[in-house]
């Protein structure tokens, strides 16, 4: 049984762990798959949901005299490094991995989960509705750690959020109902899986569940192709030392709140209003897709930029993009009060008569001006020559600290899945937009972020996204093997 979260060890470990992986500014070093028909059977539309939500896909683009390979997923992931697996469980059927190079589910060397221990995990669809199919998400930690250390971490709640929200979009415009479980008993699938002894964690489920009949038992022949069960990768000494050195953080032995009935509730707060305050309108700009098809281009679309020119964004593009994240989020297990929204600042730097730093507020669709003026961002973006090139930056921010001391791991995850559901659904309006770029960092300064947005004592930034016209030519420094904004060099690593 999921027992309501009280003041714990976990939550004053997860505050300590905070504090220790915040960064610093003066550590820095430098700076095609098929079409889906509309409404599908869901068992036709598994693979496709996977290889649209979680696709690897490419293309070939000339750049200093010379072509070369360019290969992209639809969610992003902090220096490109995707710490997370997806199993897919059919219920008294089988379990199934993601191969994402070859775009297939194949079966896995995983028992198979059954209706009643589903149910007891916390998975129960809605009355009227058969639960049909379960994506469960699991990180790999050491995939992140290896490069960002102990913060690494945090990344794979980000990473796994974005993934999360990118599915259960299209699954929901493919005609089912979606929700996204973050409340479900995590260590009761951690044993059922035996993924302690792999190192790791499951994050988070987006259930599949319907009201239409399915016909027959068997399982597609698509589904069942693979010639031996996938295995997953065995964890090395590093790999299980990294592990180690996360016990007291995980959510597998954590006290959770109880989940709720899934409802889609706003993602973002309403700021504090101060009525000297300049008020700037926005306008609504385009609405978001109303297909499949139209939601699957956008997704396909998505991409992060490498660099941002020198070209001022306009009023109505920022309305466009600020108007995709007032609508409620995904479906969600998490209690309805609402402790855990975020707050939104915008930074205007070049932006056409607009600047200043803004408090937005989505109930009226208008930002609140703060500072007449934004300072420069890379000091607090540990020096990374992208902020300062931004036209605009977003700040996504919320008291942390005080949050997680008194909720423990039911805030530390809502946090990070609230902050990744707006970057993705960022993401997604820039996509459709078209002519305007972004892209999120992990890497800042969370007390100069602060100052820089201008925020409330105990308020602090927890994701940054950055706007502006991409310049396909510029180089993305977290390519590299080690995380330069995060107080590493090649020699120390």
């Amino acid at each position: 049984m999921i027992t309501a979260a009280r003041p714990s060890t976990t939550g004053k470990n997860l505050v300590a762990y905070w504090d220790e992986v915040g960064l610093r500014a003066d550590q820095a070093k430098s700076t095609s798959v098929r079409p889906a028909p509309g409404i599908v059977p869901w068992r036709a539309a598994l693979e496709d949901v996977l290889k649209v939500g979680y696709g690897v896909q490419s293309h070939s683009r000339f750049v200093a005299g010379a072509w070369e390979r360019v290969r992209w997923r639809t969610t992003p992931s902090a220096g490109a490094l995707y710490p997370f697996e997806v199993i897919a469980s059919i219920p008294g059927e089988g379990t199934y991995f993601w191969d994402v190079e070859n775009g297939r589910l194949v079966p896995c060397a995983l028992p198979s989960l059954s209706v009643e221990h589903l149910g007891a995990a916390g998975f129960v669809p809605p009355a009227g509705f058969r639960l049909e199919a379960l994506f469960i998400l699991l990180a790999r930690p050491w995939l992140s750690m290896k490069k960002y250390s102990r913060r690494g971490y945090a990344y794979c709640h980000l990473d796994v959020g974005h993934l999360a929200t990118n599915l259960g979009i299209y699954t929901a415009a493919l005609g089912f109902t979606t929700n996204l479980h973050l409340h479900f008993c995590r260590g009761s699938i951690a044993d059922h899986f035996g993924l302690e002894e792999l190192c790791r964690e499951p994050l988070a489920a987006l259930s599949f569940a319907s009201v239409e009949p399915v016909a027959g038992p068997q399982a597609c022949a698509e589904l069942e192709a693979a010639a031996a069960p996938h295995r997953l990768e065995s964890p090395g000494k590093q790999e299980v030392a990294s592990w180690g050195s996360l016990r007291g953080l995980l959510s597998l032995d954590a006290a959770m709140e109880p989940a709720c009935k899934p409802a889609g509730t706003a993602l973002l707060r309403e700021p504090a209003v101060v009525a000297e305050r300049v008020i700037v309108a926005l306008s609504e700009g385009a609405p978001p897709p109303s297909s499949a098809g139209e939601w699957r281009s956008v997704i396909l679309g998505r991409r992060s930029a490498k660099g941002f020119r020198d070209r001022p964004m306009n009023l109505a593009q920022l309305g466009t993009l600020l108007g995709s994240l007032r609508d409620a989020g995904l479906p969600t297990d998490c209690p309805q009060a609402g402790s855990t929204r975020l707050g939104m600042r915008l930074l205007a730097r070049n932006v056409e008569d607009l600047t200043g730093v803004f408090a937005y507020s989505p109930g009226s669709h208008c930002l609140h001006r703060i500072k007449p003026r934004a300072d420069d961002p890379r000091s607090a973006c540990m020096k990374q020559q992208v902020a300062g090139d931004a036209a605009a930056l977003v700040i996504l921010h919320a008291p942390i600290r005080r949050l997680v001391g008194e909720q423990g791991y039911s805030a530390f995850t809502e946090l990070h899945f609230h902050a990744a559901q707006l970057g993705q659904r960022l993401y997604l309006a820039t996509s459709q937009l078209g002519d305007v770029g972004m892209t999120c960092i992990g890497g800042f300064d969370g007390e100069r972020c602060s100052e820089l947005a201008g925020l409330d004592p105990g308020d602090e930034a927890l994701y940054v996204i950055l706007l502006g016209y991409p310049d396909e030519h510029a180089w993305k420094q977290d390519r590299l093997s080690v995380a330069f904004s995060h107080g590493f060099s090649t020699q120390e690593r």
